[in-house]
């Protein structure tokens, strides 16, 4: 009996607000990328990965805008495959990170290693 009121003391001692993969002062770890609008567009290639391309066009929440891909307010990443289907290199439109690309414009845009 001495045990278990013992446990439930340090169990009513631990912090309330603690959250499994929350650091303090940061949102938790899952909540980062909740709200954004996001499309994912694969484009296939021959057999093994090489040429094989993926790009991922993501919108903050509640940008004007972010409704339609045509606008400029996305973020646009782009992953290149190597033979053994591995990702080989993950670039950015226009060299950073910024959300002003057109997703629709995608393909064309320019990637900077």
């Amino acid at each position: 009996m001495r045990q278990l009121l013992v446990l439930l003391v340090v169990l009513t001692a631990l912090p309330v607000g603690v959250q499994a993969g929350k650091g303090v002062g940061e949102d938790a770890a899952y909540a980062r990328e909740m709200g954004f609008t996001q499309r994912f567009y694969y484009v296939a290639a021959g057999s093994d990965g090489e040429n094989q391309v993926q790009y991922i066009c993501k919108c903050f929440p509640g940008t004007t805008g972010c409704g339609t891909t045509s606008s400029a307010v996305w973020q646009v990443t782009r992953f290149t495959y190597d033979t053994s289907d591995r990702i080989s290199t993950i670039t950015y439109a226009a060299g950073d990170d910024a959300y002003t690309s057109i997703c629709d414009n995608r393909v064309t845009l320019d990637y900077v290693d």
